[in-house]
């Protein structure tokens, strides 16, 4: 009997793995409604594994009677990652934070597909890790190593989630709540989108739109190159103006 649910256990991380990559890499765009296919998918494969396992929605961890231990514990990884973030993006001079009310009204969508995020990664990956291999640590990080797959090819994103994953889990282990995982998920990535430079995060792009907006950022970076090589010419060349009068040309402002 151990040995079936190992073996079920193994199908269904195979299952939501194949699911979720094939739509990343393959077809997200091909029809309309797709996202929506990937999603009944997504938590039916969860749904039926937790049915199976007469796993209730307080063992799951959607519940609301440990939030402040599970805050508590949680703010230990979110104060750690947003100050990183925030330094690293002071010094990089980086910030780019929009309006509080922006932040209100994007905020609340973020926690919400940080739960999203956090139900598979906790309630699928971690839970069916620790049936296969019988150790919550192991579990752990191959949870966390398949979260860092979905963020492929984006280095500095695999890097985190690997790291957050880990984090995730062990929170999870202690005190079992998505909600205030997946809410400080959220806070965690909107700090780091906006705090560090986009040619470091490439905007938190995965998949076949990482190329896109590594594209965008190289062109960026290239017009921001000429931008300022074209405005320290102007500078030079009309401080040399107003120093030698109008005879003084572009040639020789550039001497």
């Amino acid at each position: 009997m151990h040995g079936r649910t190992r073996w079920i256990s193994a199908v269904e991380m195979a299952a939501l793995t194949g699911l979720i990559l094939s739509y990343i890499w393959v077809w997200q765009r091909t029809f309309p409604g797709a996202f929506l296919v990937c999603a009944a998918g997504y938590f039916g494969i969860g749904i039926i594994g937790h049915r199976a396992r007469g796993e209730s929605l307080r063992t799951l961890g959607l519940r609301l009677d440990n939030w402040l231990p599970a805050l508590r514990n949680a703010a230990v990884v979110a104060v750690i990652a947003i100050t990183g973030a925030l330094i690293a993006g002071a010094i990089l001079d980086s910030w780019h934070f929009p309006k509080w009310e922006v932040m209100l009204l994007t905020l609340p969508v973020s926690m919400i597909w940080g739960t999203v995020q956090q139900y598979g990664l906790l309630c699928i990956f971690y839970r069916r890790a620790q049936e296969l291999f019988g150790s919550a640590m192991i579990a752990a990080v191959c949870a966390a190593l398949l979260f860092a797959l979905f963020h492929l090819p984006n280095s500095f994103l695999m890097v985190v989630t690997l790291i957050a994953g880990v984090a995730a889990c062990v929170l999870y282990r202690y005190q079992p709540n998505i909600v205030v995982i997946g809410a400080v998920h959220a806070v965690i990535s909107f700090t780091l989108y906006h705090a560090l430079p986009g040619k470091v995060t490439t905007n938190l792009r995965v998949g076949p739109g990482f190329y896109t907006i590594e594209a965008d950022c190289q062109r960026n970076e290239s017009i921001g190159k000429f931008t300022r090589g074209c405005a320290n010419w102007r500078g030079q060349y009309t401080s040399t103006y107003f120093r030698q009068g109008p005879s003084a040309s572009p040639a020789r402002a550039m001497d």
